[in-house]
C-alpha cells in the first residue's frame, strides 16, 4: 500500500442544462419557469442519509433552461455518486421531470458529457469539469445602467469567452433578474467570483490582471411572457473595460440590429477581497498588487512546474485519458471442482460467486471511463493440451465488451474443457499487461490522447514465487499501469501482501495493491479498498514524464447522443418548499438506493 497518504476527494462542478421541458399547464400559453434541485442519492444499508445539493435559479418562461448556477461536489474515483436532478416550475412548484446520474459515469464519457432522457418528458444536460479552489477569493462587483429607448422588460446575462482548439464559445456566469423599462433601466447590484470570468485558458498562479483582461460579453434581453426572450443587444469587453468605463464616464454602445441607439453605462464597479482594487479618480487598474490566482476551469497545461499546484486525477480524465481495464483469472486446481456448490468456481446463475462480484466491483467504476468498453481477459494456471498455461485469452473474442462480455466470456471458460493445474504464476499477464499498456499509450498519443491500464488479477492462492513476481513488478514500474490483486477465498496471503509493500522498502514506483475480498464487507468497500491508489498512481505516471492533461475540445452532444433509457436508480425524488422557497424531501425513503453485486 502506497505511504503517500494523498486526499482522495477532489473537488468537481457540475454544470447543468435541460431542453424540452413540459409546461406546469397544458391549458396556458404561459412557459413554466424552471428551476433545478440536485439531491445526494444514499446507499441503503450504510450509514449515509440522502443530501440536498441545492438548486438553481429559475429561468422564466422557457423551455430549454440554461442556467448559469453550478455546484461543487466532492468525487472519489472509488465511490460512485449518484445524483437526483428534479425539475420544477417556480410558480406551482409543480415537478415538471427529473433524471438520476452517477458522477463517475458522467466525467467518463466525451467531454465529461451527459445527455439524458427525463421522466416524464424533456432532456437533462449535465457537465463534470474539475474545480481549483482559488487561492484568492475576490469578487467583481458592479451595478449597469441601460439606455433602452423602448418599454419592455429587460435582463442582462454576463458570458465569458472559453477558447479550444478551433472555435471560441460563450458560457453564461450570471443572469439578472428582469426588470420594467420605460427609458433607463439601473439592474441590481451584481457579484461575479472573479474566476468564474477567466477563461480556460487562465493557467494556475496567473495574476488577477490577467483575468481582469479575459473577454467578457454583456447580453441584454428582452423577456417575454409567452413567447422566446429576444436578444435587444451586447456589449463585448473585459473587467478591466468596464473599471475603465466607469472611472471616465464612457458609454458602452450595444451591438444590435435595430436603429435604436441603445447603451449601457457603469454605474459603480470594484473588487472585493484581499487587497481591494477599487475604480475611482485616485487608483488606476495598473497600480494593482498582481495576487496569484487560479482558473477553476484549467486542464490544459504545456509543463509543469514545481511551485505550481500539480494536476490532478480528476485534470487528466477530463482531458480525456481513457483507462483500459483487463483481468486475469486464477484456474489453478486450489480452486476446487468447479461443480461442487461452494467451490470458488462454481457457477450459480441464482447468485454470484467471489470471482464474479469481484469484477463487478471494481469493473463497473473503471470501465466507465473507457469510451470504447473493450477490455481484455486472460487466464493463469490451467493445462490445455497437456501443458499448463500461464497467460491464455479467456472467451472466444481477444477483446469482449463491458462488465457483462467479461463475465459472459469466464462463465463460459469451463465449458471448454479446461483442466485445472498448478502453480500460481502470474509473472506472465503482468509482462503481457506492461507490454499492451505501453503499446496503447504510444497509440494514444499518435492520436493526440491519452491512455493509461490497469490489471486486475484475481487468485485463490499465494504466487508460488514471490521473489521472480516482485522482480517482475519492478521491471514494468515504468510502464502507464497500475495492477489490483485481490484473493478469493481464506488462504493465507502474506506473501501477497509482501508484493503490495515491498516499493515502500525498496523504493521505486508503487502500482501494486492487495486486498483480500472476505475482509471487504460489501461492493462499495471493496471498490474503495481496491482503487483507492489508482489516482495518485496514474498522475504521478504521467506527472514524472511531464505529461501534462489534454486540452478539452469544444464538442456539442446532439441529439443522437441522448441516452435512450434514463437511469432509474430509486423512486421518484419529491421534494416540499417552505415560505423562502428552500426545498426539503418529503420522503426520505425514496432517496435511498441499493446498490447489490
Amino acid at each position: 500500500m502506497s505511504m503517500c497518504e494523498t486526499s482522495r476527494k477532489q473537488r468537481v462542478k457540475l454544470i447543468l442544462h435541460a431542453s424540452n421541458i413540459q409546461n406546469s399547464s397544458l391549458f396556458s400559453l404561459k412557459k413554466s419557469s424552471p428551476f433545478a434541485v440536485v439531491t445526494k442519492l444514499a446507499a441503503r444499508g450504510t450509514n449515509e442519509e440522502p443530501v440536498i445539493v441545492g438548486q438553481t435559479e429559475p429561468i422564466s418562461n422557457s423551455c430549454h433552461p440554461q442556467w448559469t448556477k453550478y455546484f461543487l461536489l466532492d468525487f472519489e474515483f472509488d465511490k460512485e455518486l449518484f445524483l437526483d436532478v428534479s425539475i420544477y416550475d417556480y410558480d406551482s412548484k409543480k415537478l415538471l421531470g427529473f433524471a438520476q446520474i452517477e458522477v463517475g459515469r458522467v466525467l467518463g464519457k466525451r467531454q465529461n458529457q451527459s445527455l439524458q432522457r427525463m421522466k416524464p418528458a424533456g432532456t437533462l444536460f449535465a457537465q463534470i469539469l474539475p474545480f481549483t479552489i482559488p487561492k484568492s477569493e475576490k469578487t467583481v462587483n458592479f451595478s449597469l445602467v441601460g439606455g433602452l429607448r423602448r418599454k419592455v422588460k429587460a435582463y442582462y446575462e454576463v458570458h465569458k469567452r472559453d477558447f479550444f482548439e478551433t472555435v471560441a464559445l460563450w458560457t453564461a456566469v450570471y443572469r439578472s433578474n428582469y426588470l420594467y423599462v420605460k427609458d433607463d433601466v439601473e439592474w441590481e447590484h451584481c457579484s461575479i467570483p472573479l474566476y468564474d470570468v477567466a477563461t480556460n485558458k487562465i493557467v494556475e498562479g496567473s495574476s488577477d490582471s490577467e483575468i481582469y483582461e479575459c473577454p467578457i460579453r454583456i447580453l441584454i434581453w428582452e423577456h417575454k411572457k409567452t413567447k422566446r426572450h429576444e436578444v435587444i443587444g451586447s456589449v463585448e469587453t473585459t473587467v478591466a473595460g468596464l473599471m475603465d468605463a466607469c472611472k471616465n464616464g464612457t458609454t458602452l454602445w450595444l451591438q444590435e440590429k435595430s436603429s435604436h441607439r441603445e447603451y449601457l453605462k457603469v454605474k459603480s464597479i470594484h473588487v472585493s477581497g484581499r487587497d481591494d482594487v477599487v475604480s475611482d479618480q485616485n487608483r488606476r487598474l495598473d497600480d494593482t498588487v498582481p495576487v496569484s490566482s487560479p482558473s477553476q476551469a484549467h486542464i490544459s497545461r504545456v509543463e509543469y512546474s514545481p511551485l505550481s499546484p500539480k494536476p490532478t486525477f480528476v485534470d487528466y480524465v477530463a482531458g480525456g485519458c481513457e483507462l483500459d481495464f483487463s483481468v486475469a483469472i486464477d484456474f489453478t486446481a486450489s480452486n476446487g471442482n468447479p461443480i461442487i456448490p461452494g467451490t470458488p468456481h462454481c457457477i450459480d446463475y441464482n447468485s454470484l460467486n467471489e470471482y464474479e462480484k469481484a469484477i463487478i466491483s471494481i469493473g463497473s467504476i473503471v470501465t466507465k471511463y473507457d469510451t470504447d468498453q473493450k477490455s481484455r481477459v486472460w487466464g493463469f494456471g490451467a493445462k490445455y493440451e497437456g501443458v499448463t498455461r500461464h497467460a491464455f485469452q479467456v472467451g472466444d473474442h481477444a477483446h469482449v465488451s463491458g462488465v457483462k462480455g467479461i463475465l459472459t466470456a469466464y462463465r463460459e471458460t469451463f465449458a471448454r474443457g479446461l483442466c485445472m493445474s498448478s502453480p500460481v504464476v502470474i509473472t506472465e499477464v503482468i509482462k503481457i499487461a506492461a507490454i499492451q499498456a505501453k503499446a496503447k499509450l504510444a497509440k494514444a498519443e499518435k492520436e493526440g490522447k491519452q491512455s493509461y491500464s490497469i490489471l486486475l488479477i484475481l487468485t485463490h492462492g499465494c504466487v508460488s514465487d514471490i521473489e521472480a513476481t516482485k522482480n517482475v513488478l519492478k521491471e514494468v514500474a515504468n510502464a502507464p499501469l497500475s495492477i489490483i490483486l485481490v484473493g478469493i477465498g481464506e488462504n493465507d496471503f502474506s506473501a501477497m501482501k509482501f508484493l503490495d509493500n515491498f516499493q515502500n522498502k525498496e523504493g521505486g514506483r508503487d502500482i501494486c495493491n492487495f486486498v483480500k475480498f472476505s475482509a471487504c464487507q460489501d461492493r462499495a468497500a471493496l471498490a474503495k479498498d481496491t482503487l483507492r491508489e489508482v489516482p495518485h498512481q496514474l498522475s504521478n505516471y504521467f506527472i514524472s514524464r511531464n505529461i501534462m492533461p489534454l486540452s478539452l475540445s469544444a464538442h456539442v452532444l446532439s441529439v443522437e447522443a441522448v441516452e435512450e433509457d434514463a437511469m432509474t436508480l430509486c423512486s421518484t425524488v419529491v421534494h416540499d418548499f417552505d415560505s423562502r422557497g428552500e426545498p426539503h424531501l418529503k420522503d426520505q425513503k425514496n432517496a435511498f438506493i441499493v446498490r447489490d453485486y
